[in-house]
C-alpha cells in the first residue's frame, strides 16, 4: 500500500479528486449489536456518534453497515471506504460481529477498498493480514485504559521513521488517547507505524493493494491534528476511489454503446459542422435538442431521392439509421459522453416522399429500432414521422432527436 502524505481538506480535496461535481465518498461503518435477553426482537445496531461526526467533518457520508453477508457484495459496490470501529467501552465483540467483519475485510482487501480500522477494528484487520490477537496486555507503566472515556491524551507513542504517521506528526513521538484491553501482536502483511513505550502496536500500514491503516487509539475523538489527518487521509483516499469508480462507470457506459455499434458493423461518424446559422445541439438544463441530421457516411450524402419513387423502403430505413448515427455523434459531444444519457424525449423523422406514399413510419422505424439496439435500457421515446416534398441536399430522410442527460451543465 502507498499512502499519500499530503492531506488536503474540504473543497480543495474534492476538486483535486473530481473532474465534475464534488463527490462525497460513502463510508460504511461496522456497528456493535446491542441485545436484551428478555427482548430478542429489540436488537439495536450501535455506533458512537463521534465516528460519524469525524467522517462527516473530513468530507465523507457515514452509513451503518448491518451484519448481513447476503448483501455484502452490493454493499461493497456502494461503499467507497470501510471503517471498522472499536467495540463499546467495557464490552467484548460478539461472535456474529467478528465473523461478519472477517468476511467484510477479506472482500474489501480483494477489491482494494480503502480500509481504516480503529481499536478492535485495527486488531481484526491485522489478524486478517496475518497478525495475532493478543488478549492480555503486558504489565507495564503504560495505562491503556486510563479512564472510561478516551477524551484526553493518555500516553506517548513512538512513531516509526518513514511511516505515514511520521510525515503527519513531523517528529518521532506523539501523544494519543487510549481505551483498549486487547492488542495486535506478531507479524503479517503490514508494517508497524507506531508503538507504545511498552511495545504494544499502536498503528500499522497494510502491505495491500489499497489504502489500509490500523489505529489502536481513537482518532475519531479528534484531540490532535494527527487524529484529524488520519480521518482526512482515509476519507480522501475513499474519495479518490469514488472518482475512479465514476470514471470507470462512465467509460463503461460509453464503451457499451460503441461495442454494440461494432456488433452491428456500424461506426459513429464525426459530428459535422452545421451548414447554416444554427448549432448542431443546444442544451437547456437536462435536455439536449439535436438539430435535424441528414444521412452522411464518411462526410458524404448516403443517398438522394424520394420514397415512393427512386428510393425503396429498405433504402429509406438505412438512411434513417445513418441520420440517427449523425444525431448521436452530435449528442455524444453535447452531453460529454453516452454514459450521461438518461433517456430520450422525442425522435422526429422527416421523409421526402411522393404524394401517394403512406409508409413514413416504417421508414423512420430504421432510426427508432437502432436507438433501441444501442440504448436497450433507456431507448423509449415519443415520435413523429412527417412526409415532406423535399429535404436539404436532396436526401430522403432527416432525423431530429431530443435527449435527457444526467446532470446540469
Amino acid at each position: 500500500m502507498t499512502i499519500e502524505t499530503t492531506v488536503a481538506t474540504g473543497d480543495a480535496r474534492r476538486h483535486a479528486t473530481q473532474s465534475d461535481e464534488p463527490r462525497w465518498p460513502v463510508i460504511l461503518m461496522t456497528p456493535d449489536l446491542s441485545e436484551a435477553p428478555d427482548a430478542p426482537t429489540e436488537k439495536e445496531y450501535v455506533v458512537r456518534a463521534n465516528y460519524a461526526d469525524a467522517i462527516a467533518e473530513a468530507g465523507g457520508i457515514p452509513l451503518i453497515l448491518p451484519y448481513n453477508t447476503r448483501n455484502l457484495a452490493p454493499a461493497l459496490a456502494l461503499a467507497d471506504g470501510i471503517l471498522l470501529t472499536g467495540a463499546r467501552p467495557g464490552t467484548e465483540v460478539t461472535g456474529a460481529r467478528r465473523q461478519f467483519e472477517i468476511q467484510l475485510v477479506e472482500q474489501a482487501l480483494k477489491t482494494g477498498k480503502p480500509l481504516l480500522g480503529i481499536c478492535h477494528g485495527m486488531q481484526l484487520i491485522g489478524e486478517c493480514l496475518g497478525g495475532k490477537f493478543q488478549t492480555e496486555l503486558p504489565a507495564a507503566a503504560v495505562s491503556h485504559i486510563p479512564q472510561d472515556v478516551p477524551d484526553v491524551l493518555a500516553h506517548e507513542i513512538i512513531v516509526e521513521q518513514g511511516s505515514v504517521l511520521a510525515n503527519w506528526v513531523g517528529r518521532r513521538s506523539a501523544r494519543v488517547n487510549s481505551l483498549h484491553r486487547h492488542a495486535l501482536a506478531g507479524h503479517g502483511r503490514f508494517r508497524v507505524a507506531a508503538r507504545a513505550p511498552d511495545g504494544i502496536i499502536e498503528a500499522f500500514e497494510g502491505e495491500t493493494d489499497g489504502f489500509c491503516l490500523g489505529i489502536q487509539w481513537h482518532p475519531e475523538y479528534r484531540l490532535t491534528e494527527l487524529d484529524r489527518n488520519i480521518m482526512r487521509a482515509f476519507v480522501d483516499r475513499s474519495a479518490e476511489a469514488a472518482a475512479r469508480k465514476a470514471r470507470n462507470a462512465s467509460s463503461a457506459g460509453s464503451n457499451r454503446v460503441r461495442e454494440r455499434l461494432v456488433q452491428l458493423e456500424l461506426a459513429l461518424p464525426e459530428a459535422s459542422s452545421p451548414p447554416g446559422a444554427f448549432s448542431g445541439a443546444v442544451r437547456t438544463g437536462n435536455i439536449i435538442t439535436i438539430s435535424g441530421q441528414v444521412p452522411l457516411k464518411d462526410g458524404v450524402v448516403l443517398q438522394t431521392g424520394h420514397l415512393g419513387a427512386s428510393v425503396s423502403i429498405e433504402e429509406g430505413r438505412e438512411c434513417a439509421r445513418w441520420a440517427l448515427l449523425n444525431a448521436l455523434a452530435q449528442l455524444e459531444g453535447a452531453a460529454g459522453g453516452f454514459h450521461k444519457i438518461q433517456g430520450f424525449v422525442r425522435l422526429a423523422g422527416y421523409v421526402a416522399a411522393d404524394a401517394a406514399f403512406e409508409r413514413h413510419g416504417a421508414v423512420v422505424d430504421g432510426a427508432s429500432e437502432l436507438l433501441r439496439e444501442l440504448f436497450p435500457d433507456r431507448w423509449t421515446h415519443a415520435r413523429i414521422a412527417v412526409g415532406v416534398a423535399s429535404l436539404p441536399r436532396g436526401v430522403p430522410v432527416e432525423v431530429e432527436l431530443t435527449a435527457i442527460v444526467g446532470d446540469e451543465a
